[in-house]
């Protein structure tokens, strides 16, 4: 009878180490997840600061752009164009001019061209 108790004595304890398996694995599984969400972080801060500094370079390429479309545009600059030759001009003749701010003849005809503003309705009626 003593065998017996001794053989009872000796077993596993199953559920000591499945408790401490599944405690480690979830811990595994947690430090996996926080390394992983670590280096993503990283990857999307590098990503994001790339992409502001491609902006600032953008924006100060468009503010290089803006400057040279005011120089080009400028009176002095096409005129000095105008006197080299560069860009030919023919003057506009009164029969190819149309008015459009034409106004008849009215009783209040200092209102009508002082550039008074008048209510317009764009209200369709349906009958």
């Amino acid at each position: 009878m003593a065998a017996n108790r001794r053989k009872h004595a000796n077993t596993v304890p199953v559920a000591g180490i499945l408790r401490w398996t599944v405690v480690a694995l979830f811990v595994l599984i947690a430090g996996l997840g926080y390394v992983y969400f670590k280096n993503q972080q990283h990857a999307t801060g590098n990503e994001i600061k790339n992409l502001e500094r491609q902006l600032a370079d953008l924006t100060t390429q468009n503010d290089i752009v803006r400057a040279k479309i005011s120089q080009l545009s400028s009176r002095s600059y096409l005129q000095k164009r105008l006197a080299d030759g560069f860009i030919h001009m023919t003057p506009i003749t009164d029969d190819r001019i149309v008015r459009l701010n034409t106004l008849p003849p009215s009783r209040n005809t200092a209102a009508a061209t002082s550039g008074e503003l008048r209510a317009v309705s764009n209200r369709i009626l349906i009958k």
